[in-house]
Formats: structure tokens, C-alpha cells, sequence
């Protein structure tokens, strides 16, 4: 059959029209991925304020009640000069120190103008401590016991001379007065409006926060109905055109094989004949040429791409999204010097599976000499920095213990550049040679990444 004549078109061109058909369908549904995105985050961002305020309301609780508690055991102590209380006064300031603990939980967690009124609670609270330590440093006085016995806090209160020249009776009374007095209540009173504000300037921004999220989430909602709705028009669509804009199987079968595909086995018995002998031809014939492929694009030895592909790839546009690792085997040479090169076909051939099993599915690994590999991340920007250093270490940890007796040690220097940055030498692969060689010079064994400054110390030549 001659090939080169064209078939005669009719009809709409409804190769055409699926492609464009799928292009708008993905892009669509890649809306809808984000729209879905966005509706999620949105509601992880409800959820996260609502828990924060929680955390928030929980740690201002837990000030106001430390606060309290120690009121609390300060008067007990004032009124019955118990030494229970003053010891439960004190485990609560230096050892439990709820809340030290709730102000540390805080900080930097809300705004600075909420936070301030909380710091402005805590001042107020050491101001009324003041207050309790003098009145129990006069209540000690007042029983007789001695300072010492008592923490330092006490013990460093000196009480005032005229205070000090009052009698039992009269201190007792003098103490009892200062936690009870006009002026105990009104710091107290500022403590708690101090938390009240705090709690206040949280709430509002929280249910303005939540406010705003809630209308982007209602935004995005409304978009996915519409994304939705589209996505069924053009399903609806596609079935029409496909229902009505066939092509008869004869024009199939010749549109599949000029694009060098099987043909469908569909209309009449003898075309079925013919497409089931076509098929098997095209079938043998498609065999001997992938395997033509394969052996023109991958290595040997390892199975890798070779240097011939890697070439390929270096060229593709898609390298501006990726990051390229060049790999050298460390004193390589010693190893075919040492052992043969038996050996050290076998040591290549297991740092190939090493860095298969390092790298995903989608990254193209390649030999790209006799012990330099090249692996290219696709989709890795800068971000992926501390996953490749952590990749080479798990790579270098195992090639240095193998788990067999006839491979021995070896490691791996890398060098990395990302094709998303800018290229300081023109080109990622320079870039990438550059950093391989700081790796050389730095004792081997390690990984190191393109930076700018590697620019001044020019491309070093190959070393071993």
C-alpha cells in the first residue's frame, strides 16, 4: 500500500477537536484541584484559629488561676500563720509556675497588641506579689519564726522600721489589712481586666479572621459549582461529537497506520482479517524497535541512560524545573587497580541500583562515563536542598557498609545545581561541575550545591 497518498478528509477533524477537548478538560480540572485546594486550606484555617483561641483562653485561665491560688495561700498564711500555705505559695512561684509556663506557650503566638495586655497582667501580678511577700515576711515577724526557714524571697523582704516596731498583735493586723485592703483589690481587679482585654483583642481578631475565611470559602465554593457544571457540559459535548463525528473503520485503520499504531479490530470480517495480520507485523516490528531504542539510550552494564540520552535530556526545557546531580565514584580507579575490573564492573553496576532505589519512578538517572553518574530531579527546585543532602548520605551510608563480601566500600561525591536558578557559569551542568569539584577539594564523599560565589574560582579541570 502507498502510504504517502493522503486519505481524502471529511467531516470536522475530530482528532483536533479531542485534543483541544482534553487540553480545556485538564486545565478545568486543575481548577477544580485548586479550588478544592484552597476550599481545604480554608477550612484548616477556621479550624486553627478557633484552636488557637481555645489554647489562648485555656493559658489566660491558667494565669488567672495560678494568680488566685497564690491570693489565695498568701491571705490563708496572713490569717492563720500556717507554714502549709507559704510552702504551697512557693511551690506554685519557683516550681509549677503556671504562669511562666502559659506566657511561654503565648509568646509569639498571638499579636504583639494582644500580648502586651497579657504582660501588663503579669506586671500587675508581681506588683500584688510584692505586696503578699511583705505581708507574710510581717506575719513571720509577727509568730516569731525564724527568716531563715523560709525561702529567699522572704528572707531578702526587709520589712520597714516602723513595721518593724509594731507588736504581734499589731503586725498581724498590719499584714491582714495589706491582702485585704482597697488597694490588694484594685491590682487584683487590674489583673483580671488586664486578661479580660487580652481575651477581648483575641476574639475579635479571631471572628474577623474567621469572617474573612468564611467569604473566600464561599467564593471558592461557588467557583467549584461552576467549574463542576462546565466539566459536564464538556463531557456532554464530547459524547455528542463522538457519537456523531466517527469515522468509518477503513479511514481508522489507515490513520493508525501512518501514525505507526495497532489497528482497531472493528467493521467487517475482512478488514478484521486484515487488522489482525497488520497488527501482528506491527506488533514484531514495534518489539525490534523499542529493544533498537533501548540499547541506543541506556547503558550496558547498569541499565541506565547513557551519555547519549543524558545529552537529550540536558537540552529539554524542562530542565528549567529540575535539578541536576553530577556523580562521581570516589578513587574509582583504585578500586579496578585493587580488586579488577570484575570487581569493579560490579561495584558500578551496585551503585546503580543504590541510586535507583535513592531516586523516584520519574528522574532520569544516567551513567554518563566510566564511573560518572548524573541524575536529574524533575520538578526539584531549592526546596529539595535537605531531602538531596539527606538522599547522599543514605546513598554514601550504604555503598560504605555493603552487605556483601565481594563489593567492597565506596562513596559518592555530588555536585548540584537547580536549572530554576540563575545559571552563574551560562550553564546548569557547569554550575553543577563547579560544586562537584568543592566537593572533590573538601575531602570527597559528600554532596555540595551551586552558589554564585562558586563562579570566581572558574571550571577546575576532571580529577580522579
Amino acid at each position: 500500500m502507498d502510504v504517502s497518498v493522503k486519505p481524502e478528509k471529511s467531516g470536522l477533524p475530530l482528532g483536533k477537536l479531542n485534543y483541544v477537548m482534553t487540553a480545556v478538560t485538564l486545565l478545568i480540572s486543575a481548577l477544580l484541584i485548586y479550588a478544592t485546594y484552597r476550599t481545604s486550606s480554608g477550612y484548616e484555617r477556621v479550624n486553627a484559629a478557633t484552636a488557637n483561641y481555645i489554647a489562648w483562653e485555656q493559658s489566660a485561665s491558667s494565669i488567672k488561676d495560678a494568680t488566685d491560688y497564690l491570693t489565695e495561700q498568701a491571705r490563708n498564711f496572713v490569717m492563720t500563720g500556717e507554714k502549709k500555705y507559704l510552702q504551697n505559695y512557693f511551690l506554685e512561684v519557683n516550681v509549677t509556675r503556671r504562669r511562666e509556663s502559659a506566657m511561654a506557650k503565648l509568646k509569639g503566638t498571638s499579636s504583639e497588641e494582644a500580648y502586651s495586655k497579657l504582660e501588663d497582667a503579669m506586671r500587675q501580678s508581681q506588683a500584688q506579689m510584692s505586696l503578699e511577700w511583705y505581708a507574710m515576711r510581717l506575719t513571720i515577724s509577727a509568730y516569731g519564726y525564724n527568716p531563715s526557714d523560709f525561702p529567699v524571697e522572704l528572707q531578702s523582704t526587709t520589712l520597714l522600721s516602723k513595721d518593724a516596731k509594731l507588736s504581734r498583735a499589731e503586725k498581724q493586723e498590719r499584714a491582714q489589712q495589706m491582702v485585704l485592703d482597697s488597694t490588694y483589690l484594685e491590682k487584683k481587679a487590674a489583673i483580671d481586666e488586664d486578661l479580660r482585654s487580652y481575651l477581648t483583642t483575641l476574639e475579635e481578631a479571631t471572628r474577623s479572621q474567621q469572617e474573612q475565611t468564611s467569604n473566600e470559602m464561599r467564593k471558592l465554593l461557588e467557583t467549584q459549582r461552576l467549574l463542576v457544571i462546565t466539566l459536564i457540559m464538556i463531557f456532554i459535548l464530547v459524547i455528542i461529537m463522538n457519537s456523531f463525528l466517527i469515522i468509518n473503520p477503513l479511514m481508522k485503520g489507515i490513520l493508525h497506520i501512518r501514525t505507526e499504531q495497532p489497528i482497531p479490530i472493528s467493521g467487517s470480517y475482512e478488514f478484521q482479517y486484515l487488522a489482525k495480520t497488520y497488527n501482528l507485523m506491527f506488533v514484531a516490528n514495534q518489539k525490534k524497535a523499542n529493544a533498537l531504542a533501548y540499547e541506543a539510550s541506556h547503558d550496558k552494564l547498569t541499565g541506565l541512560y547513557n551519555r547519549v540520552e543524558y545529552d537529550e535530556l540536558i537540552k529539554s526545557p524542562d530542565m528549567l524545573t529540575s535539578a541536576l546531580l553530577l556523580i562521581d565514584v570516589d578513587k574509582f580507579k583504585s578500586v579496578n587497580d585493587t580488586y579488577g575490573h570484575d570487581v569493579g564492573d560490579k561495584v558500578l553496576v551496585h551503585i546503580s541500583a543504590v541510586l535507583r532505589e535513592s531516586f523516584r519512578s520519574n528522574d532520569y538517572i544516567c551513567r554518563i562515563g566510566g564511573d560518572e553518574f548524573a541524575t536529574i530531579m524533575v520538578n526539584s527546585g531549592p526546596q529539595f536542598t535537605e531531602l538531596i543532602r539527606n538522599k547522599v548520605q543514605r546513598m554514601n551510608d550504604k555503598l560504605m557498609h555493603p552487605t556483601t563480601d565481594d563489593i567492597p566500600p565506596i562513596s559518592l561525591s555530588v555536585g548540584v545545581a537547580f536549572g530554576c536558578e540563575q545559571n552563574g557559569t551560562g550553564s546548569v551542568v557547569k554550575d553543577a561541575d563547579l560544586a562537584l569539584y568543592q566537593v572533590k577539594e573538601h575531602g570527597r564523599c559528600d554532596v555540595a550545591f551551586f552558589t554564585p560565589a562558586l563562579c570566581a574560582m572558574g571550571i577546575p579541570e576532571k580529577t580522579e
